[in-house]
């Protein structure tokens, strides 16, 4: 509005005051051609000079209309030129001939009546420049206030464009952080979490799907949780059967066996062996489950040096005959840890299988306790020379039943010794996690709360 109303004012300067201006100074100079030619008519007789005045006074006429048409249309006329016609249009004879004009009688315009006539002028001329210089004014301050208001009005746009901004990035971050978060959480096995449906767009049909897909995978997870346990219960009992019964051949319980009948009830103990340790693992995993889960969980203080020194020694026979060394460097005047000393100690003896299992031979394996990360956590290490874990491997090694391509046809496992280690690790309030060394092979670490 004020920017049409700045249109106007400046439409009104250029087409109605600024004509009269020009108009004025015209009328002005044919008022004063005509005197003149009547003077230089009377001088000089020639009939040129006669045109002039003619000319000159059509001219001051046809002027003088088109100001007072002009003035007419402004909003308050002036009034002046009106004032000029009805007072000095009579001085101005149209029919006179130029025998009149040429007699010694005629004086044309009177220089008194001249004089006033131009001071009329002079004063419709700076009325008209008044009126310019009001509406310059009234335009300047228009400008300010379409300025002031155009601030206004971007001030107020930024805050409902940050509004809007706030509105739907949070409309649509905030579901997809909840996506997010859940995912990671089905990524660690996790699948408790459900999302909550606020809305019927595609955001909630996106929760509701990822809410079917979390429940079905519960559900295949609880399925197939309890098949493997059930299994591994239902072949454990005929497995200790045969273990029992190879024991008591290879003892000669039913009498005496030669040396090749020897070495094939060896071979069967040690494949009876290693499946019952599959199966151990099977079903730790599957107690673990329900243990990790639960309220209340045996907790205790204890030495962490004297617990890593235990497990390093339960597994030094099978590193030793691979010719692998391990290196513990203890904590000078350790914390005592808070959480499940058993528990605790099955995680290292898995880190450690594994540090052995993908060392080379002659080798070593290095094992760290260190403060941190704060005053409220300790930090235990175990770093090997193996060939280290693929980038896009990383996030894959912690899951359930997971094992490397790479390792399936060559080495034993079912993929849950650091499934296990993890759940125990968080159950205790804890993080485990892996990197890459920059030379060879890589460190898995693992916090635990200290009292």
């Amino acid at each position: 509005m004020k920017v049409l109303e700045m249109s106007d004012t400046s439409a009104r300067i250029v087409s109605i005051s600024n004509r009269i201006a020009v108009l004025s100074n015209d009328l002005k100079n044919n008022l004063l051609d005509m005197d003149a030619n009547i003077k230089k008519l009377k001088l000089l007789k020639k009939d040129v000079y006669f045109d002039y005045v003619g000319t000159a006074r059509r001219n001051y006429q046809k002027v003088l209309a088109e100001i007072m048409e002009l003035d007419t249309r402004r909003e308050t006329p002036a009034g002046y030129w009106r004032h000029i016609d009805q007072n000095f249009g009579g001085h101005i004879q149209s029919g006179i001939s130029m025998e009149q004009v040429m007699d010694e009688d005629y004086i044309g315009i009177d220089a008194d009546v001249m004089s006033q006539w131009m001071a009329v002028i002079v004063v419709a001329r700076k009325d008209n420049e008044n009126r310019i210089e009001q509406a310059l004014i009234q335009i300047n301050h228009l400008s300010r206030q379409v300025i002031r208001n155009c601030m206004i009005g971007f001030g107020f746009s930024i805050v409902v464009g940050i509004m809007g901004v706030w509105f739907i990035s949070r409309s649509i971050i905030v579901p997809l952080n909840k996506l997010k978060s859940g995912l990671k959480l089905v990524s660690d096995d996790n699948y408790t979490y459900e999302m909550d449906i606020t809305s019927k767009d595609e955001f909630g049909e996106l929760a509701a799907a990822f809410n079917d897909m979390n429940r079905q995978l519960k559900a295949d997870d609880e399925i197939r949780s309890d098949f493997i346990a059930t299994l591994s219960h239902e072949i454990r009992s005929p497995l200790s059967s045969i273990r029992e019964s190879v024991n008591m051949l290879t003892e000669e319980f039913f009498g005496p066996v030669n040396d090749k009948q020897k070495k094939f009830l060896t071979i069967a103990a040690d494949e009876i062996a290693r499946i019952t340790s599959l199966l151990n693992h099977l079903l730790d995993a599957s107690v673990l489950v329900s243990v990790s889960g639960a309220k209340k969980r045996p907790v205790s203080p204890f030495d962490p040096n004297e617990l890593v020194q235990s497990a390093i020694s339960s597994i030094t026979p099978g590193a030793e005959t691979r010719g692998i060394r391990t290196k513990f460097k203890k904590l000078e005047q350790p914390p005592m840890v808070k959480g499940n000393e058993k528990e605790i100690m099955q995680v290292i003896i898995n880190i450690l299988d594994n540090a052995v299992k993908f060392s080379p031979d002659n080798s070593r394996v290095d094992i760290r306790l260190t403060r941190g990360p704060g005053k409220h956590f300790l930090t235990c290490g175990i770093s090997d020379e193996g060939p280290g874990i693929p980038e896009d491997k990383k996030n894959l090694i912690f899951k359930k039943y997971y094992r490397a391509r790479e390792v399936r046809e060559h080495m034993d496992g079912v993929g849950l010794g650091l499934n296990i280690a993890r759940r125990i690790v968080q159950a205790n309030g804890g993080e485990i996690f892996v990197e890459n060394k920059p030379d060879k092979g890589c460190t898995f670490s693992f916090t635990l709360p200290v009292c």
